[in-house]
């Protein structure tokens, strides 16, 4: 030991205590250098997306219309797809008012359902002649879509795949653009609507994003970033939203791409640019979502929506039906449908507002680590300790800020907090070397380290202990219920650390009715543990003491805030269940829904229409309950994310594979089950240490069955 702390204090005190700072400034470098290949990158993400949210694009105008076949349109003219007359008659409804161009999301590859030839294959009996007789419904739709600017949809796609083509209306050639420019997102073919449609509309253009956009690991299923313009087989081809734009402008609408020496810097559409990434990608500056701009199709098509609403204004055809639309996680953390995107493009567009990160921001970047290093190098040593910190935290706060301020000013996309961090080890052993300098006899720096084992220790059996308390506030509900004939219970809890901030809890409030709880609190370790004895508590105190559940949750809340100088929040789940009725009220207050498992399906309760927040994630908020009735024969399942989210080292325990587990135990008692989920996740880790508490409560309902019998 002494040796190596020898070591050590040789290696701080090497070259007067710089050498080593010197190496950890480079290894940054050369971390921040590769940062794409590295965690580094999606923590940049991740502060880009930041300043996203704080500082979302105004959307001062509304150029585009949404025309969405919803629900309503659904209902009133029956399920999709629809019968390509109706999509003709919605679409000259919508031309009759002469907008600007009419982009149609949606891709009519096959033929349709009620044309002759399909019809004749599928009602055999039925004579040419009468076959003959019928219009073709694809025919018809051609017809329309001749009749104004109107842009169809295709989807490149990397692979041939059957019924895939090439589409027939690429760009012309564009003048400057290097023919075998290797940045260019590429598809081998694509999936396009009908011959007879392409060759009516008067343009074609992509809603797909990049390939591999969405599933690389640094964008997350986030959509960041589209193509705005792509080849396929060679041929070139806009995104579906600026090939609306170049067929409004006409004439006037030249595609020019803006080429500088380490790609493509911006994209010329007429008189409007928009900036662009190197390999011709859009960085998407999003505005907030709203609905002031969707139309639904019905009511278009009934006339309750005058065609004069869509002159002058870009209007996209699309599905915006739950269960036949694409939804689009965005930066703000909003979950769109793929079709807002098209028109959040078009708004840049028409704006020119664009994040931009040029090639030479990451140059930047590097000079801004390795001057700030080199300050800290040259600085620190000369600084009392107190004031080592505070000058750190000042260049901390300029990077971050300087971050913020080119956002602000020009959309820039500036990584500062990264930097701040890279830095952090660099300080620290600065820091370190000064602390060195101050108290630098050896039996001192012995006995401090003593000191600090001997607190280690302390710390431990307080821990210890902490963790004995802690679990002893949590109920055993084998022994609460064993006489209980109607329902039965079992829990469990493990922290991942010695204390933890998930809690679960189940008691009878009277003699037919029980409550259950399953909460997480932010974070980990002492200040988690101390915040959820406090919400177990209160959440138990005032759900027996207050007959309404949703201002039980709402006075849970209250107290909570009252002292919560950490801003810590707790996700629950708070449910009372009539053990004679079945009815089991709750409130969901930023938890995952509990599972249901009835008559061998399994699915979630539906907790969306009713959700809030997280407990004291958002100050005074007016939680609402709702209800269920659960049937005899159900399980019910409440649990944490310390279970989904387990990890073994390469992709987490999911959804599926806690549904998988479940519904292999099904119609086992709750202590079997919560056993085997237990043992399903550890048997996932593969000894890889717990990410999060894991905790889980299972209720069997048996209802009347056993009173019954």
């Amino acid at each position: 030991m002494k040796r190596l702390s020898s070591f050590g204090l040789m290696l701080l005190r090497a070259g007067r205590g710089l050498a080593l700072p010197g190496l950890l400034l480079i290894g940054a470098a050369i971390t921040l250098h590769y940062s794409d290949s590295t965690p580094l990158n999606s923590l940049r993400q991740a502060q880009f997306d930041r300043y996203q949210r704080q500082m979302p694009r105004p959307r001062e105008s509304e150029p585009v219309i949404i025309v969405g076949i919803d629900s309503q349109s659904l209902a009133e003219y029956g399920q999709w797809p629809w019968s390509r007359d109706l999509i003709a008659r919605l679409c000259s409804k919508i031309l009759a008012g002469q907008p600007l161009a009419l982009g149609i999301d949606i891709i009519f590859a096959e033929p349709d359902r009620y044309s002759p030839i399909v019809l004749g294959e599928q009602l055999k009996g039925l004579p040419r002649q009468t076959l003959a007789a019928l219009p073709e419904p694809d025919a018809h739709l051609a017809h329309v879509l001749a009749g104004g600017p109107t842009v169809l949809a295709i989807a490149g796609i990397g692979n041939p795949l059957p019924g895939a083509r090439q589409p027939a209306k690429p760009l012309p050639l564009l003048a400057g653009m290097p023919a075998d420019w290797p940045g260019i997102s590429r598809f081998a073919t694509a999936v396009v609507s009908r011959g007879e449609l392409e060759q009516a509309a008067a343009g074609e253009g992509l809603i797909n994003a990049s390939p591999d956009g969405l599933h690389s690991s640094t964008e997350r299923g986030v959509l960041r970033r589209v193509p705005t313009i792509a080849r396929i087989n060679e041929q070139t081809f806009l995104s579906l939203p600026l090939e609306m734009l170049r067929q409004a402008l006409g004439e006037a609408g030249d595609v020019a791409p803006e080429f500088g020496g380490h790609g493509m810097e911006a994209l010329r559409i007429g008189d409007y640019r928009l900036p662009t990434q190197a390999n011709g990608e859009l960085l998407v500056h999003y505005g907030q979502a709203n609905s002031n701009y969707f139309l639904s199709a019905a009511d278009v098509l009934s006339g309750a929506q005058p065609a004069e609403i869509f002159q002058s204004r870009f209007v996209i055809l699309g599905l915006n039906s739950p269960g036949l639309q694409d939804r689009i996680i965005t930066p703000l953390g909003e979950v769109l449908p793929g079709v807002d995107i098209h028109a959040q493009v078009i708004e840049s567009m028409l704006s020119g507002a664009a994040l931009k990160r040029p090639w030479w921001m990451p140059t930047l970047e590097l000079g801004a680590l390795l001057l700030g290093g080199l300050l800290l190098i040259t600085g620190v040593p000369r600084l009392q300790p107190r004031f080592a910190v505070i000058s750190f935290g000042s260049l901390g706060l300029l990077l971050t800020g300087a971050g913020y301020l080119v956002f602000y000013s020009g959309q820039w996309l500036f990584d500062g907090p990264s930097l701040v961090l890279l830095l952090s080890p660099v300080f620290i052993v600065l820091l370190g070397n000064t602390l060195i300098e101050a108290d630098a006899r050896r039996r001192q720096a012995e006995s401090a380290l003593q000191l600090s084992r001997e607190a280690a220790a302390r710390t431990a059996g307080q821990l210890d202990a902490a963790r004995r308390i802690q679990m002893g506030l949590l109920p055993d509900p084998q022994r609460l219920f064993a006489g209980e004939q109607r329902f039965s219970v079992a829990a469990l809890l493990e922290p991942a650390l010695a204390v933890g901030g998930d809690y679960y809890d189940c008691f009878m409030l009277d003699a037919n009715r029980l409550c259950l709880t399953v909460g997480d609190v932010s974070g980990k370790g002492i200040p988690a543990s101390l915040f959820m004895a406090i919400a177990k508590t209160l959440s138990g105190t005032l759900t027996r003491r207050e007959a309404d559940l949703a201002q039980a949750v709402r006075e849970v809340e209250q107290e909570l805030n009252r002292e919560n100088g950490e801003f810590l929040f707790v996700t629950a789940f708070i449910g009372i269940l009539d053990a004679t009725s079945g009815e089991l009220e709750f409130v969901c207050a930023g938890h995952d829904a509990p599972l249901l498992l009835r008559d061998g399906e399994i699915g979630k309760i539906d907790t969306a229409s009713h959700s809030g927040p997280p407990l004291c994630a958002t100050e005074g908020y007016a939680f609402v309950s709702d209800r269920i009735r659960l049937q005899a024969g159900d399980q019910l399942c409440l649990y944490t994310d310390g279970v989904t989210e387990a990890s073994d080292g390469r992709s987490l325990f999911g959804a599926e594979r806690l549904l998988a587990t479940l519904q292999a135990n099904a119609g086992h008692s709750p202590a079997e089950i919560t056993g085997a989920l237990r043992d399903a996740v550890r048997s996932f880790e593969s000894g890889h240490p717990a990410a999060d508490d894991l905790t889980l409560l299972v209720l069997n309902y048996n209802g009347q069955l056993l009173s019954a019998g």
